[in-house]
């Protein structure tokens, strides 16, 4: 089934990422992980794109297990960096044949070593142009990627929210927001998006917060600050690894029922391929009663 079937269907979705791994112990580590997440009632899962697309075959080959395996309804994400047109031309009809039927179409970051983003000769530049080949394609549903603080390459947060807008007229059935530690930013972007589209789907992309250390250098790479809300109650904890995970997990449960109890159309939860956080995060949501 489409992931925009489901979307139709259910007011609110809930939904967990993957990243294929490195190693056979992160690939049994993974395996666990989707067992035991499988039994929390998903709608979904997405599985990442290598940087450079250095995991094309493992991202396929994972979606497929998910979907064969357990049942559930999986999406690649897909970038345009180290690809011509032709060459995801021949990677949709990969897709298409072995049943894949939902992407997240991404424009995807610079390779190691590379400062800014360079199309291919012959590749797309932008999500946008992607995004605009698989709605033409029409064998696929296709979600975007939003930055509620917005992109760091942008010139203004209102001129990434302006390029959210084109996506979804590019053909995005809805969004996934980068990891957030707030709700204002978030209900900003859906307001300003709102004005120009009528009920835009833009799903908080949800990163349990376990490591105030994890989730520095996260935002730093993002060009983004720690929020002071969040400053304030776990710098002081930062070293006692117990402590700043209670907490960390806490605010994270707190941020979650905000977000959903402001109309947000579910959580899209960054897993990073472990199991604990993210079943206690959605088993504390149903125990409050915010999740179904």
């Amino acid at each position: 089934m489409p992931i925009s079937t489901v979307f139709s269907q259910k007011e609110r979705t809930l939904s967990f990422e993957f990243f294929p791994p490195k190693t056979d112990t992160g690939q049994v580590l993974l395996d666990n992980t989707i067992s035991q997440l499988a039994h929390l009632g998903a709608d979904f899962v997405s599985v990442t794109y290598g940087a450079g697309g250095s995991t094309r075959e493992k991202t396929r080959d994972i979606v497929l297990s998910i979907q064969k395996k357990y049942g559930l309804k999986a999406m690649a994400h897909l970038t345009c960096v180290n690809a011509s047109q032709a060459e995801i031309a021949e990677l949709l009809d990969d897709y298409a044949e072995q049943g894949i039927a939902n992407i997240l179409a991404l424009r995807g970051d610079p390779p190691a070593g590379e400062e800014r983003f360079t199309p291919t000769d012959g590749g797309y530049a932008y999500a946008s142009e992607l995004l605009t080949a698989i709605k033409a394609d029409q064998r696929f549903t296709t979600v975007c990627a939003a930055y509620p603080d917005g992109h760091p390459e942008a010139k203004s947060v209102e001129a990434d929210w302006d390029q959210l807008i084109h996506k979804f007229n590019c053909g995005a059935s809805a969004a996934i927001t980068q990891c957030i530690f707030e709700v204002g930013p978030w209900k900003r972007m859906c307001e300003y998006v709102g004005a120009s589209l009528d009920n835009p789907r833009i799903i908080p992309g949800i990163l349990p917060v376990t490591d105030y250390h994890a989730v520095e250098r996260f935002c730093n790479r993002c060009g983004a600050a720690v929020p002071e809300v969040m400053r304030t109650r776990l710098a002081h904890l930062a070293d006692d690894p117990v402590a700043v995970r209670k907490e960390g997990m806490a605010f994270t449960i707190e941020m979650c029922a905000e977000l959903l109890q402001a109309g947000a159309p579910g959580l899209h939860i960054y897993s990073l391929n472990k199991t604990t956080a993210t079943a206690e995060l959605v088993t504390a949501l149903r125990l409050l009663g915010h999740l179904e």
